[in-house]
């Protein structure tokens, strides 16, 4: 008897492996050639978003960890259409399976922009309290990991010893193109002076830079009128953004931006004033929804929120929301944390008396609190959702004032293979 072969015709595949979740998917590039050409094609990955468009994708808020702590994801959202994932997002760092034998204390969750995650394994620290460890950017879901060489030593013609402190991160920032991330940069400070003594109010920031298009570090001086700390809060666009307010001020500060994927002469920062007032019960986060960066203020029952407008600097921000809380939420320690990465109509609140964390939905003004959960929690937006609020606690019990700054690690609704440095 002839054995006919059949195979399925092409476009049939790409209809019925666009309707799959993107892990799936990922998956299916090691069956044959003929099915990773299909799915690293452009063509499936427009088809695949434009029928996931309505569907929201995993996504966590984390704590940048310094010192000994493990990695915190105080909520995180999974099961979601689009990626179909049976666990958090932070189940999938821990354990680091480079080195799966190492305590969770010692890794350190820097960065995050576009699906891509910057963490820091920590091996061992000698007696002067130098470290040792190794840096890695990829995506955990798909267990993609490139290893970053060590930055240089920037004093190595002097004799000033440099050891590259490991809490210098300040944060990571992504080139997008055609949905696909292309690249990805590493952003780590190296000093933080006043430029010149004689004139007030201009600072040096140096920072080493690592670029994913070259596999170097490069040694970079940028300009700003305000001092700039250890850590971004987060990236949008190739623009990092940080915040600063002068010391014994109750005032929201300031924030300063700066374009790692400008032109290279650019060696200036934004300095962005912040809207609000100056009260010193004002509790206020900074963070990102929908492409946009995100500030909001509670004073005592009330409210707002502000939309950074980079269209129009003569009014950078526009006040998009503004109510009065209900009584569950409405004492002096409630500390927004977050908006939701895909709806700036949904905040999240940490009430600190009651040590739990609380969600709202500012369009009907109705507000949720949450108790601790497992992975296998049913959200209100049908999505399995995991909370935690006693390593939350531990991380919010001594803020009592300046700006919460939490990363939202958020899964894109397509994703490529982790960019790779030239060999």
């Amino acid at each position: 008897m002839e054995t006919v072969r059949r195979t399925i015709p092409e476009a049939l595949l790409v209809e019925i492996l666009a309707r799959l979740p993107v892990r799936s998917i990922a998956r299916f590039k090691s069956v044959c050639k003929r099915w990773k050409s299909v799915i690293e094609s452009d063509y499936i990955r427009r088809l695949f978003v434009s029928l996931h468009r309505h569907s929201s994708s995993s996504w966590s808020l984390m704590f940048r960890t310094e010192y000994c702590r493990h990695i915190t994801q105080p909520i995180g959202f999974h099961g979601c259409e689009t990626w179909d994932l049976p666990k958090s997002l932070v189940s999938y760092i821990m354990p680091f399976q480079r080195y799966p034998n190492l305590p969770t204390s010692e890794y350190y969750f820097k960065a995050s922009s576009n699906g891509l995650i910057w963490i820091d394994v920590f091996l061992s620290r000698n007696q002067n309290m130098v470290y040792s460890y190794k840096s890695f950017v990829g995506n955990p879901v798909l267990q993609q990991w490139v290893e970053i060489p060590p930055a240089p030593d920037p004093w190595a013609k002097s004799k000033i010893p440099w050891y590259q402190n490991p809490f210098s991160a300040v944060g990571m920032v992504t080139r997008v193109e055609h949905g696909i991330v292309s690249s990805f940069k590493m952003v780590r400070t190296i000093q933080m002076e006043m430029f010149d003594r004689k004139v007030e109010g201009m600072y040096l920031w140096r920072v080493c830079v690592y670029s994913s298009e070259t596999g170097l570090w490069t040694i970079k001086k940028l300009f700003s009128t305000r001092a700039v700390g250890n850590y971004g809060f987060d990236s949008l666009n190739g623009v990092l953004y940080m915040w600063d307010r002068f010391m014994f001020c109750n005032g929201p500060g300031v924030l300063i931006a700066h374009d790692f994927y400008g032109p290279e002469a650019d060696d200036q920062c934004q300095i962005i004033p912040l809207p609000g007032v100056d009260h010193k019960k004002a509790r206020r986060c900074l963070t990102t929804s929908v492409e946009d960066v995100i500030f909001i203020e509670a004073i005592y029952r009330r409210l707002s929120v502000w939309r950074l407008n980079n269209e129009d600097i003569s009014e950078r921000w526009q006040l998009i929301w503004e109510i009065n809380m209900p009584s569950v939420v409405s004492d002096v320690n409630c500390f927004p944390l977050a908006m939701n990465p895909f709806d700036s109509g949904i905040v999240y609140l940490w009430l600190r008396q009651d040590r739990c964390l609380a969600s709202g939905n500012l369009r009907t003004e109705e507000f949720i609190v949450h108790q601790e959960s497992d992975d296998w929690s049913s959200s209100s937006e049908g999505d399995c959702c995991r909370i935690n609020n006693s390593d939350t606690a531990g991380h919010l019990e001594e803020f009592c004032n300046g700006v919460v700054m939490l990363s939202q690690f958020v899964l894109p609704r397509w994703m490529d293979s982790v960019p790779q440095p030239p060999t």
